[in-house]
């Protein structure tokens, strides 16, 4: 079995589902140290030909030491916002309802928490693309570690004799060297993003929310493009 392990994001990139659809199970990654302005809680859209950032106002824990599943949203106004400013930046696209389809459903519920709603978009977007990957958190599973040591011992509870890896995990992979001396192999997952048309942009941008590629492509052309 091939496993990935990530954090779960907000409205990720198509990579992040590119890896979710190579792996056979995908753990979210939610009991390590949450990094205040990250990827963990803010994304990039195309807004007036521009890139924009997306952030999730979160609340101060007060603690060195929070763990993304602790950290909670400051209260539910920004949701409003955030729907506001994508539908400002996608009206006029042609799969525009696909990704209000997806938002409606992931703002529906109610949690507080961050990962929460991180997840369910998530979820919400693998129904859309057909994605049937299992997903598991790694705070329902009993095995403890720092770093690679805690990753390897994830994918020893789960038997999984291959371990997809990130490009920007690998390096400290490596340094540990707790893979190199087992029998799981460590596959580094590197996800191109080819150019697609952007209405309204003259250039390219890439890495952005999946939401951008949805918009403009559509479900077929974004499975097509996840893909590649």
């Amino acid at each position: 079995m091939k496993c990935a392990i990530m954090q779960p994001t907000y409205l990720p990139w198509a990579g992040y589902f590119s890896m979710i659809n190579s792996s056979d199970t995908f753990i979210f990654l939610d009991d390590v140290q949450f990094a205040k302005r990250s990827w963990q809680q803010r994304n990039r859209i195309i807004s007036n030909a521009k890139e924009r950032f997306l952030t999730v106002p979160v609340k101060k824990s007060g603690k060195r030491f929070q763990k993304i599943n602790e950290v909670r949203c400051i209260n539910r106004e920004w949701i409003q916002s955030h729907q506001e400013i994508i539908k400002q930046a996608y009206s006029r696209h042609t799969y525009y309802e696909d990704v209000k389809s997806i938002l409606d459903l992931t703002f529906e519920q109610t949690s507080e928490y961050l990962q929460d709603i991180n997840i369910h978009f998530i979820k919400n977007t693998m129904d859309y693309l057909n994605i049937t990957t299992p997903l598991l958190k790694s705070s329902d599973i009993p095995v403890e570690g720092d770093k690679s040591e805690y990753l390897y011992r994830i994918c020893q509870y789960l038997g999984s004799y291959s371990y997809i890896s990130a490009p920007g995990s690998i390096e400290y992979i490596e340094e540990e060297g707790i893979f190199q001396r087992s029998n799981i192999i460590v596959e580094v997952f590197e996800f191109i993003p080819n150019y697609y048309n952007q209405l309204g942009m003259e250039g390219f941008a890439s890495h952005l929310s999946i939401i951008d590629v949805i918009a403009n492509l559509g479900k077929q052309g974004t499975i097509q493009y996840i893909n590649q």
